[in-house]
């Protein structure tokens, strides 16, 4: 029997793109910049209004050796984009990456190595955000230490971070193609928080996440105006509906001890979720409901249900 060697193993780095023709072109230099060279780049333009097609094929047509295709469709979100792009690759490997992002110069041929070495299903990589303005380039700390994972994470405490917040960046993971088919790909419906639900999906599917822990294989994520990350409101929308679907998955899974605590922990934060941006009353139905049947369990979650609460007025008076 034959065995592939990396050099034969094909990455398929599918690009959903709506309006990005200004920062496009530095997206597809850091791919043609990559030190691993069998991918293909399938750019799905999800009805752009601007220039991007001109952009991108000007692209092609000054690197016309390398795999990049263009694939303009009719508005339908970055979910829909994304599947569009899984069901024109032919990889081994997905590498998802926003029009506006970039990878490190080593990323994948790390993370093929990595996976093809391991059997991994999904290796992730350090995610950094930068912003540019007129003094140059900024390196931010978007998130708190410790909220997008570090370090290798497996079975219920893979879980249990991924029922937390999401642990990965759209563009940190490299995901083999049969899990992200076996996942049912990405929720058309969901517009934020897409990516969260679908590595719940490959999670319970394969619950081994492994970090590459190398500081030559980096996930870069811009933050402007426009970045998806600063619509607050499409995010709360998003984390409900990605919360509602965790409990019913959750509820498909074995009766374990450790699955109704996960369930247990999915409902807390999505009743704390709710009070905080979107349902008062129904949150706090669930936070006071809860502390009635249990007070000794459940003090903790009706101090942090009024802080929530507390809070939004607050910010609602101001």
């Amino acid at each position: 029997m034959k065995v592939s060697t990396n050099s034969e193993v094909l990455v398929s780095i599918i690009i959903p793109s709506y309006n990005y023709a200004h920062l496009i072109t530095e997206t597809l230099e850091s791919i043609i910049q990559q030190s691993f060279r069998n991918w293909e780049c399938i750019i799905v333009d999800d009805g752009s209004t601007d220039d991007t097609e001109r952009i991108v094929k000007e692209f092609i047509g000054r690197y016309p050796t390398y795999r990049i295709t263009f694939h303009p469709v009719k508005n339908g979100g970055t979910s829909a984009a994304k599947n569009i792009g899984i069901s024109l690759s032919r990889g081994k490997y997905f590498q998802f990456l926003d029009a506006d992002d970039l990878l490190s110069k080593e990323k994948l041929s790390i993370q093929v190595a990595l996976g093809e070495a391991t059997g991994a299903g999904l290796i992730f990589s350090t995610a950094v955000f930068f912003t540019d303005d007129p003094s140059g380039r900024k390196f931010l700390q978007k998130y708190p230490i410790g909220f997008l994972a570090q370090h290798s994470l497996h079975d219920f405490e893979l879980l249990r971070r991924l029922v937390v917040n999401n642990v990965l960046t759209i563009n940190s993971p490299l995901v083999k193609k049969e899990l992200i088919l076996a996942a049912g790909q990405f929720d058309s419906t969901l517009k934020n928080n897409e990516d969260w639900l679908v590595w719940f999906k490959v999670a319970l599917l394969q619950p081994h996440f492994i970090f590459d822990n190398n500081d030559r294989s980096i996930a870069l994520i811009r933050v402007h105006g426009n970045s998806a990350m600063n619509n607050k409101m499409n995010m709360f929308l998003g984390e409900v509906v990605v919360r509602s679907n965790m409990d019913l998955l959750l509820s498909e899974s074995k009766t374990a001890d450790e699955i109704t605590l996960l369930k247990k922990l999915n409902l807390d934060l999505l009743a704390l979720h709710e009070v905080r941006s979107l349902q008062i009353s129904k949150g706090l139905h669930y936070i006071f409901s809860s502390f009635a049947k249990n007070p000794t369990a459940n003090w903790r979650l009706l101090k942090d249900g009024i802080l929530k609460l507390g809070t939004r007025l607050y910010r609602n008076i101001k």
